[in-house]
């Protein structure tokens, strides 16, 4: 029998709530690029590309390195804090890459 940390249940909650309320996520368009299978070849190019840049930059933490060995309510807050920081700064980087090569965010409706 397989044991799932407390931890990594509310981790896959959270994220689920996340996804269901959120969307699928940002959607780029380049207004430069009118032909449309252009279009879908750049964005993956430049996706994988930003990617990778703010990967460098900010490299993200995985796994393990995500939770807090320290059960007290301050130290998850704190853990949590610094999760959501390192994941802001990180898609900040792509956005910016994702922009300086002509990709703008298109507005939900």
């Amino acid at each position: 029998m397989t044991v799932i940390p407390r931890p990594a249940i509310r981790v896959a909650l959270l994220a689920l709530l996340a996804f269901g309320l959120g969307g699928c996520g940002p959607v780029y368009y380049n207004p430069n690029l009118v032909d449309q299978s252009e279009s879908k070849a750049r964005l993956a190019q430049d996706t994988t590309l930003c990617t990778n840049e703010a990967n460098a930059q900010i490299p993200p933490t995985y796994g393990r390195d995500r939770f807090e060995t320290d059960p007290t309510i301050e130290a998850q807050a704190t853990r949590w804090v610094a999760n959501v920081a390192e994941d802001d700064a990180n898609q900040d980087v792509f956005a910016t890459c994702m922009q300086a090569r002509g990709w703008v965010l298109k507005k939900k409706q």
